[in-house]
């Protein structure tokens, strides 16, 4: 062999084992982060573990892509963080983590990772109210946990599955059987709230009362709320309204402390957000380092920001005019309609005193006039585009558009949280074209 061809094969040696080498310490790399971030997802830091979980799949990157280990940690890491998305409700960013997750699994033949990453993908499209789907991914998650015999997999799968599809489908019977048959194998779930819920919209009452009744000793302030709602409006159909009006008056405490629950977990989700997106730019710009071109890149971000800033910048000027102005209009027009006034206080703070109200036909008939002045013929374009919508669906239609809460305009409407949420639900889907339109109700409202 010619020395020429010899130091060529030795420098391609060479080549070939500085990037195994390499390989080696990116996965090494990879591996330290994951576990990391599982550790801080065990200690409820959710922000950091995200960042830990983007920082190795950036070390994971650099890696061969068609190795089988590296394949399985990208998969494990992906679940992870689509939890950590799903916990501060980026539903959108969680659901395609999970399902790339349950991809690389099953391509693997690894059910037991395939299991967990279904569950997830179910979880979370129940949370983007895709019912259909998330019962798919629990079904597929469930029968694997058969298979595997896995008797926590299945109970916690029956007990998600009984409250996130069945009872959003109606199936009352078959929710309270599958927490029944988790309950048998052992689940220590607290489940009495879904038992409570199926049984109460299956008009059985007294046994809502006891399950609601052990569900308003949970530990959440949600829960509770949720329970003594629901148990108020049983004991008044029953006539015991001493029993009646303390569960209304303990609903309105906890509702107060859900609420400051609630507005802690969105000061937490906003930085969250920000934190978790600039992650995601990290792992883009992470990325383009590779490229021979990284300061031609790098100059055009920078361009790019700063135009991104100035359009921001313009957007948020003008944004402020717009609503300086509608502000100035409302508080002229209307000042004096009760509804209006109403449902300022119930989102300013919800009282005892806010919730004594009665609504009178014609200050309802005044408000959505006004509503349709405001908004430029908004009443006359919507029933013109649905007119199957009734006069009460378009009372919801005008307290939407308006932007007050769910929580709002079911105390406005008389309304049940949940039954609130399926009735606007069916006005969507029988009334609104939607099977043909996948927007949210809010967005078909806001884009009208």
């Amino acid at each position: 062999m010619k020395p020429s061809r010899i130091i060529i094969a030795l420098l391609l040696s060479l080549a070939g084992l500085m990037a195994c080498q390499r390989d080696g310490r990116n996965l090494a790399q990879a591996e330290a982060m994951f576990q990391q971030g599982l550790t801080q997802r065990a200690d409820k830091q959710s922000e950091a573990a995200a960042e830990s979980f983007s920082q190795a799949l950036i070390a994971l990157d650099r890696c061969d892509a068609k190795r089988p280990e590296v394949q399985q940690l990208k998969g494990q890491i992906e679940d992870n963080l689509g939890f950590c998305y799903w916990k501060h409700e980026l539903f959108e960013e969680a659901l395609p983590l999970h399902e790339d997750a349950a991809n690389l699994f099953r391509a693997l033949g690894n059910d037991t990772l395939l299991m967990t990453a279904l569950r997830n993908c179910g979880r979370t499209a129940a949370s983007l109210g895709d019912i259909d789907a998330a019962q798919q991914h629990y079904e597929e998650a469930l029968n694997l946990a058969i298979t595997l015999n896995d008797k926590t997999m299945q109970n916690d799968i029956l007990l998600e599955s009984s409250r996130d599809v069945l009872l959003a489908k109606g199936d009352y019977q078959q929710a309270i059987e599958r927490v029944n048959q988790a309950r048998a194998n052992g689940a220590k779930d607290d489940s009495q709230l879904t038992l409570g819920l199926a049984y109460y919209y299956l008009e059985q009452d007294s046994l809502a009362i006891v399950h609601l009744n052990e569900a308003a000793q949970n530990e959440m302030a949600g829960v509770r709320m949720a329970a003594y709602q629901s148990l108020h409006y049983l004991y008044q159909f029953q006539g015991d309204y001493q029993k009646a009006l303390e569960c209304h008056e303990l609903f309105n405490e906890n509702m107060m402390q859900a609420d400051r629950e609630h507005r802690s977990e969105q000061m937490q989700r906003i930085k969250a957000e920000y934190d978790l997106q600039m992650q995601k730019n990290n792992l883009q710009a992470e990325q383009k380092l590779k490229s021979l071109y990284l300061y031609i890149i790098l100059g055009a971000l920078v361009v790019a920001l700063a135009i991104v800033l100035l359009l921001l910048r313009q957007k948020t000027l003008s944004n402020k005019l717009k609503e300086e102005e509608m502000k100035n209009q409302l508080e002229a027009e209307l000042k004096k309609n009760k509804v209006y006034v109403t449902a300022l206080a119930l989102t300013e703070q919800i009282t005892a005193s806010t919730l004594d109200f009665d609504l009178k036909e014609s200050e309802w008939d005044d408000f959505v006039a006004l509503i349709d002045k405001v908004y430029g013929d908004f009443i006359q374009r919507l029933t013109a585009q649905y007119p199957a919508l009734t006069k009460s669906d378009l009372q919801i239609c005008c307290l939407t558009k308006q932007g007050f809460s769910n929580q709002v305009i079911s105390i406005l409407m008389n309304l049940q949280t949940n039954s609130y949420a399926r009735r606007k639900s069916r006005i969507k889907q029988e009334k609104m074209n939607g099977l043909q339109d996948e927007r949210s109700f809010e967005e078909i409202i806001n884009g009208l």
